[in-house]
């Protein structure tokens, strides 16, 4: 079955930054599987998996647009003054870490600052770099139509109704 928009991938990887460091791979996280088509891992990896069956295994090299985007493009939040420290530096430019749900990181970037608020960019740590993928393909399957309404794949079956 070969992979196409609606299919189920299951891909094992290596995923690098630009200095060649291995920053994420399935030997220690485990393989993931997603819907192919949704953006699920990063923009630019569905169209090169197109075509690609069960057991191949392919090298790519990502722009920071087809990967984690660039700086400048991240979205902003407006974030009350009184979430920061109060002997915070909240100069433009200023970089403060935070934590995101599921234990990843970003970076909050300040863009703008009033007497309440601070905007900030929300900057993957890889934001502006060329990434490369080291991929193969583990298994690949229809989609449920639960799968393809959430673009979510499902692993385990849901619970029992409640009586």
């Amino acid at each position: 079955m070969k992979i196409e928009p609606g299919k189920v991938v299951t891909l094992s990887f290596d995923l690098c930054d630009e200095r060649g460091e291995i920053i994420e791979a399935s030997d220690i996280t485990g393989a993931v599987s997603f819907v192919h088509g949704k953006g699920a891992i990063i923009p630019g990896l569905d169209k090169r998996l197109l075509g690609m069956t069960a057991g191949g295994e392919a090298d790519f090299t990502f722009p920071p647009e087809e990967a984690f985007g660039l700086p400048e493009a991240a979205p902003t939040k407006v974030i009350s003054r009184k979430e920061f420290p109060a002997d915070a530096q909240l100069a433009k430019g200023a970089v403060f870490e935070a934590g995101i749900p599921g234990g990843q990181k970003i970076n909050l970037v300040v863009d703008n600052t009033t007497s309440e608020e601070v905007t900030v960019r929300m900057v993957h740590p890889l934001a502006g770099q060329t990434v490369t993928m080291s991929v193969k393909v583990v298994a690949v399957r229809d989609a449920t139509p639960a799968e393809l309404e959430t673009g979510k794949v499902i692993t385990r079956p849901p619970p029992p109704p409640k009586r």
